[in-house]
């Protein structure tokens, strides 16, 4: 008798399935299988990001901050600013885990969970003698706890009381500080928060050109988004063909991890944090789109609000209101203006408008999405540097309004050059 042959393609890997009707050939058949599955040397290749200098400039910088605040040592906890300093690209912060930063060491040590430092060795730009770990009997115990191990890796490379701790990493809630208290017979840490995020806030041209790369992936994948939506057609329909040109990115720069898509329809897309439903389009309806895409963990956001059908007069007015004010503010967006008065300009633009609007209007993006900490806002007076991107957000939540435009711009030596090319008319399919 013949054979079925069933070609799957899994990302890199082709797999020939040939199903026989002699039994003897089934071992055969799934060795083949097996050997199809184990990618070549080239296929296995990862690299961090950066150049080792780069990284190594960063971790200079960061222990200047260190030597101001009288840190001896710092634990960096926040998987982001793990990768910022050290290339780690798993994806594991649901665990106690870290970068430790000595003053006196030119590189950091990464204490990682033991399955995850296979992450760590094709990502990281550390020597293997830099990867350290626990023991996997630590993970989901409740007789033990990972901050026992990790104390004792921690004070093996130092002896000093004077440890800057990131208090509000995701895996540092009050038990675990007590823990890692214990284990370092310390009761008393350095609050090291917003540290490496002053760091992040201007970037290298190596980081801008991986934004900029996004930003190509963004406007394609916002555009793929609008064309899917019509009467009939299914929200996740929708979102699962955003969240494709997302991943796929194009044909020269594939797209990263990426964040779902924010996309509230119809009566909730005042709602500023709804992804989508299984219910379908009807005319008349908006969607709210928030999309952000990611080259190498670093983003660049993109908002737009679609209409199917002919939109409201008030829509009309609303998208007046936001583009007036986000134009406003990527004209006085230049190096020495503070972030307050980015703001001011977009409430001498927006106000007379006569819409209600809370939320701040923008803040610094890139690694991770929201990087720095700081925001347009009136109470915020960081002085704006070259080479800052910022996320430049009008975003209309309200009870009877919703709506949201938004780019993400770099700041040059003469003003703010947007990284998106999408058009900024009123976006209506018919």
């Amino acid at each position: 008798m013949g054979c079925r042959k069933a070609v799957i393609v899994y990302g890199m890997f082709t797999l020939v399935n040939v199903q026989r009707t002699n039994d003897d050939l089934v071992q055969s058949n799934l060795t083949k299988i097996g050997e199809l599955l184990m990618p070549t040397s080239s296929q296995q290749e990862r690299a961090p990001a950066f150049s080792q200098q780069e990284y190594r400039d960063r971790t200079a910088r960061l222990r200047q901050q260190m030597a101001a605040n009288g840190m001896d040592a710092l634990l960096v906890m926040n998987e982001n600013n793990m990768n910022y300093l050290t290339g780690y690209d798993g994806h594991s912060e649901y665990v106690p885990q870290l970068a430790l930063v000595c003053q006196e060491e030119e590189d950091p040590w990464l204490i990682l969970r033991e399955i995850d430092t296979l992450c760590a060795t094709p990502t990281s730009y550390l020597s293997e003698s830099r990867i350290l770990s626990y023991p996997e009997k630590y993970i989901g115990s409740s007789q033990r706890t990972p901050w026992q191990p990790i104390g004792d890796l921690i004070r093996e490379r130092t002896k000093s009381s004077r440890i800057g701790v990131e208090l509000t990493a995701k895996t540092f809630g009050v038990k675990d500080h007590a823990a890692l208290g214990n284990s370092l017979d310390s009761s008393k840490f350095i609050d090291a928060d917003g540290m490496i995020s002053k760091l992040k806030r201007v970037k290298s041209p190596a980081e801008l050109a991986y934004m900029e790369q996004a930003g190509k992936i963004v406007d394609r994948a916002m555009q793929v988004g609008r064309l899917e939506i019509a009467a009939g057609a299914r929200q996740c329909d929708v979102a699962a063909a955003v969240v494709s040109a997302l991943v796929k990115g194009t044909p020269e720069f594939p797209g990263s991890v990426c964040a779902f898509p924010i996309m509230p329809v119809g009566s909730l897309a005042n709602a500023p944090h709804l992804k989508w439903s299984d219910a379908s389009y009807k005319m008349g309806c908006q969607t709210n789109f928030e999309i952000g895409a990611f080259r190498h963990r670093y983003a660049c956001a993109l908002s737009r609000t679609v209409f199917l059908g002919e939109p409201t007069a008030r829509a009309r007015h609303l998208h007046q209101a936001a583009l007036d004010g986000f134009l406003a503010q990527v004209e006085t967006l230049r190096p020495g203006v503070k972030c307050s008065e980015v703001s001011q300009a977009f409430q001498r633009a927006f106000k007379p408008y006569g819409v209600r609007k809370e939320t701040r209007s923008g803040y610094s993006i890139g690694l991770g999405w929201v990087d720095s900490g700081i925001s347009f806002q009136e109470d915020d007076d960081t002085v704006i540097e070259p080479n800052m991107a910022f996320h430049v957000l009008i975003g209309i939540f309200e009870k009877d309004d919703g709506y949201i435009f938004s780019e993400t711009v770099r700041v040059t030596e003469n003003g703010a050059k947007s990284l998106s090319s999408m058009s900024r008319d009123l976006l209506v399919n018919y």
